[in-house]
Formats: C-alpha cells, sequence, structure tokens
C-alpha cells in the first residue's frame, strides 16, 4: 500500500471510484477503492488491507486533482471518514453538459459516446462485500477509473474553449459542503412528498418525527426506513395515536418499532 502510493504520490490528477454496500446500513460500507493516474492503475480492498490510511493520505493531496464521475455517493464514504472530502475535485457527469452530453449522463453512457468504448455491464450489482472477488469483478473495478481518466483529459481539453464555467464551479463547491453529505435533521421531512401538503399540528409533528428518525438511523447504523417507514410517519402525524396499543393499529408500525421506540414516538406525538 505504502509503495504505491508512493509512486502515485507526484500525479497531476486520479481518476477515483469506490464500491461499496448500503443494503442494512445507514453509512455505506468501503469495499474498494480504484485509482488511476493513466499510467498505474490499482484496485485496492479495504477488507483485506484494514489500514488503508496511505491512500487516505495520498486522497487529500491537495496537488492532486480527485477525478469521479456521479461524485456523490464516493465522496460521502471518504467525508465519513475525515469530516471532509478530498479535493481539488472534478466530476465528469457534472461537466459533461457544457459539453453536448446528457445532463446526468451515466459512467457507461459517457464512456461508449466519448471513446466509443462499450463497456461490460455484468457486475453493476455485484456483492462487492463477498470474497474472494473473481478476476472479471477486479477488472471492471479497474475499468471504472481507466477509462475515467482518459475522459477526463478529453473534457480538460475541450474546456479550455469553454469561458463560463461558473455553472460548473458552483456544483463542484457544493460537493465539498459539509450539508452535502451530513444533513440537517430538521430538514429531513421535506424528502416526504406527503408532508409537504401537511399543516398545523400534524406537519409540527411529521417535522419532529422525521428528526428523530435522521438521528437515530445514524446512531443505530441502519437504513431511515428499518427505523420508521415513510408512511408509517406520515400516519401518526395524522392520526396522533397516544398510547402504545394506538400504535400498533397503524400499518408499518409492529411489535419490533413500539418496543423499541414507542415512549420515544409518544413522547414526540403528545408534545
Amino acid at each position: 500500500m505504502q509503495q504505491l502510493c508512493e509512486k502515485l504520490h507526484d500525479s497531476l490528477w486520479l481518476a477515483v471510484d469506490t464500491e461499496f454496500e448500503r443494503v442494512s446500513t445507514y453509512y455505506p460500507e468501503l469495499c474498494l477503492v480504484q485509482v488511476s493516474n493513466g499510467d498505474i492503475t490499482a484496485v485496492i480492498d479495504p477488507i483485506a488491507i484494514q489500514d488503508i490510511s496511505p491512500l487516505i493520505e495520498l486522497l487529500y493531496q491537495s496537488s492532486t486533482t480527485k477525478v469521479l464521475h456521479s461524485a456523490h455517493q464516493d465522496l460521502e464514504i471518504f467525508f465519513n471518514i475525515k469530516e471532509s472530502v478530498p479535493t481539488p475535485l472534478f466530476d465528469t457527469q457534472l461537466a459533461a453538459p457544457l459539453l453536448g452530453y446528457a445532463q446526468g449522463i451515466g459512467y457507461g453512457n459517457l464512456v461508449k459516446e466519448a471513446l466509443n468504448i462499450e463497456l461490460e455491464k455484468g457486475h453493476a450489482r455485484a456483492d462487492w462485500k463477498k470474497r474472494p472477488l473473481t478476476e472479471d469483478m477486479l477488472r471492471y473495478a479497474a475499468d471504472d477509473v481507466v477509462y475515467l481518466g482518459k475522459v477526463y483529459e478529453i473534457f480538460v481539453e475541450k474546456l479550455k474553449s469553454i469561458e463560463d464555467q461558473t455553472a460548473l464551479n458552483e456544483k463542484l463547491a457544493n460537493l465539498i459542503k459539509a450539508e452535502t453529505y451530513k444533513p440537517d435533521p430538521d430538514l429531513m421531512w421535506k424528502k416526504m412528498f406527503a408532508a409537504k401538503r401537511m399543516k398545523g399540528k400534524q406537519l409540527d409533528v411529521v417535522k419532529k418525527l422525521a428528526a428523530w428518525r435522521e438521528l437515530t438511523a445514524r446512531e443505530r447504523n441502519r437504513p431511515r426506513k428499518w427505523i420508521l417507514a415513510d408512511h408509517a410517519l406520515i400516519e401518526m402525524a395524522k392520526q396522533l395515536p397516544d398510547n402504545k396499543a394506538a400504535l400498533l393499529k397503524i400499518d408499518k408500525v409492529g411489535e419490533k418499532i413500539v418496543s423499541r421506540h414507542g415512549d420515544d414516538l409518544l413522547k414526540i406525538l403528545s408534545s
């Protein structure tokens, strides 16, 4: 690991990608990190190599531009490690519309359009926690940064002729902000469409329940909807049950939820 990072130390840019799992947890579980500077490509297994601090140090070098595609989820992983993201950054998905590509274009389609290369799709939904990884999986993972670097080099040249890059720079700046990865619990209610149609006491309760759910999900490292489903949250605010028996009558609220969180929920509902 240390030798690899020393070889990559003077890179002007690094294409970076990750593979992770987020099925039963609030926080993504890092399974692989792929890096390439155009000459050296590496697939790093943080499950096998528990101390990846040399890699983290490399990624946080301010002298190296980190190149990602649709960077948010990858950067969230690093934010959870360091409470900040590696900079400077470049996101090929965000830059693509300036160069005539579709808004929100996927990586495979971008590689096909920019490089005329069709990427393998067989491992898009692979279980990246499973070991051992096959040669095909490792090749698939490596391709994510090999061709990302090539796209980046093309983009850098083409962007030289684009005078107004204000919108792109603003979007890249948003990727650096802490609130992008650690949203305010008090604003989580806005993610539920049904909540936006509520008013008065019901809306006040929805806001409190959504904030409680967010903090509880973080504390227990479980998906929000495993703590309390959106539908159940909305129905609680509408019905305002005042005891555990009434809580149990709400759809998607089982005995486990009431046993574990009933007191907290009733306290919020009565506030």
